[in-house]
């Protein structure tokens, strides 16, 4: 539990982000005290990482301020939050793999002498007391790339202490760790607390924070919903689920013969998934950080560094590791990051048209009549020979899905195809993919609004830790149970 404290020893005041005109937080205020374990949820999209960054400097806030100890935090000045004792522990691993653990745990501060000359022995001897106030029983003169992976975030852990860390804030620590890894790292957090340090602890699985936090804020569309105490997991699945906005039923549709096929499915972040998709189906992938979702996506299209197993599109096999053959096949990817799906440097005309100039496009003429009539379908009044990268994040999305539809793509692969796309254009990208499936094509969709998943796809498969954990479809769909069946922690 926290130590008492008088003033909080942290205070978020207003806080309102914006970029452009999309709000990222709006008016988010929070407090915690001296080793309090204060626990952050919200769908993506809520505003958890903008919140992160502005308490790490690397954001400045359009309105509000942050008080450390009661003090005005200098915001936008990274080297102002470290000076106040306000560090991040990311998702991402953030060690140097061939020096050894003394050396990354004292990084940037280490003991040095006359002509700054590096104390070796100092270095590993004040290495090994951080490490043994965590009651880390880690090789201090290891290369830490050596190491297990949950041993190496313990290091990121002890490297936060070293700096005389007052708040260490967690990004889903656990995303890439084993289930029997989790819980020696909540109990390293939990050491944390018990020597004032608080913790600012970030993560979508719900059972971890139910577990672990005193204190939990729930941010919802950049805003804080509630904060609440220690409270059971199923009370914050009903809080997050609830978000105001109800998503249209599956109409009942006819399901052709199975388009899309795989069998033991390997990878980086995958262990032996199979997938049946059909013509007319959109099928979900839904799952947290590290869960393997986003990997299967990028199995099928033939751009994984590294998959085995067995891919077949209309019962023809697919070349592992080759996206032109992928296209040539029939299978499109549609990505929430733009950068991937476009060409900024080209024109509409040139994106829309890229997958299909070698068969209908042969002339100018006809190529310009039939991107008119692509853009017409897609709802994009534009000039075509303007650059893509002159519209806006929806309106370039729109340009892909005329270049998908111009290519009748049989697979259409979906990774968060709406976004940072605008609320008014997402329900035009939706009739779109729909008027695909209706088309025959077999959908794929990755996505992180859950509302989304649960208003498009036939049924949902849940993911985590590269294992396909739960299918969810019919009347079972919902948000909140599709919320619950993500943030269960698996036995993957």
């Amino acid at each position: 539990m926290p130590l008492a404290a008088e003033v909080p020893w942290l205070r978020i005041e207003g806080v309102t982000k914006l970029y452009g005109g999309v709000v990222a937080l709006e008016h988010a205020s929070l407090e915690t005290g001296r080793g309090e374990i204060h626990g952050l949820v919200g769908a993506n999209g809520a505003g958890k990482s903008t919140l992160v960054k502005v308490l790490t400097g690397l954001v400045r806030p359009t309105e509000g301020g942050v008080l450390v100890d009661g003090r005005p935090l200098a915001l936008a000045k990274p080297k102002a939050s470290l000076a106040a004792g306000i560090t991040a522990v990311p998702q991402e691993l953030t060690v140097a793999p061939s020096m050894t653990v003394a050396e990354n745990v004292l990084l940037g501060h280490e003991p040095r002498g006359r002509l700054a000359l590096l104390h070796r022995r100092e270095l590993v001897e004040r290495s090994r007391r951080l490490l043994e106030s965590l009651a880390l029983e880690l090789p201090a003169e290891a290369p830490v790339g050596t190491l297990p992976l949950l041993e190496q975030r313990l290091v990121m852990i002890a490297r936060a202490l070293a700096r005389d860390a007052r708040l260490v804030i967690f990004d889903e620590p656990t995303a890439t760790v084993s289930p029997r890894e989790v819980e020696l790292l909540l109990h390293t957090i939990r050491g944390l607390a018990t020597q004032g340090v608080t913790v600012l602890y970030v993560s979508h699985r719900l059972d971890e924070i139910e577990e672990l936090c005193d204190r939990i804020t729930v941010l919802r569309d950049g805003r804080v919903a509630a904060t609440l105490p220690r409270t059971r997991r199923a009370a914050l699945v009903e809080l997050l689920a609830s978000s105001g906005t109800t998503a249209a039923p599956q109409q009942p549709h006819d399901l052709g013969e199975v388009v899309l096929r795989a069998r033991g499915i390997t990878g980086e972040r995958l262990r032996g998934v199979d997938l049946d998709v059909r013509a007319g189906e959109i099928v979900g992938l839904a799952g947290l950080a590290g869960s393997g979702a986003r990997e299967l996506l990028l199995a099928v299209c033939g751009a994984a560094p590294s998959m085995s197993g067995e891919i077949s599109i209309g019962g023809a096999p697919l070349a592992p590791r080759r996206p032109q053959r992928s296209v040539r096949a029939g299978v499109a990817f549609l990505a929430g990051d733009r950068s991937l799906s476009t060409f900024p440097s080209h024109s509409i005309r040139h994106n829309v048209t890229l997958a299909t100039l070698r068969g209908l496009f042969l002339r100018p003429g006809e190529e310009r009549r039939a991107t008119a009539g692509l853009l017409d379908r897609v709802g994009l009044r534009a000039d075509m020979e303007a650059l893509i990268s002159s519209l806006s994040g929806g309106n370039q999305q729109k340009a892909v899905v005329a270049r998908w539809i111009a290519a009748r793509a049989r697979v259409l692969l979906l990774d968060d195809p709406t976004a940072g796309v605008d609320v008014g254009t997402r329900p035009e990208l939706h009739r779109e993919i729909i008027g695909l499936r209706d088309a025959g094509a077999a959908v794929l969709i990755v996505s992180t609004d859950i509302e989304e998943l649960v208003g498009l796809a036939d049924r949902v498969l849940t993911l985590d830790r590269g294992l396909v954990t739960g299918e969810l479809s019919g009347a079972e769909l919902t948000p909140a149970r599709l919320l619950a069946a993500m943030t269960e922690r698996g036995a993957a």
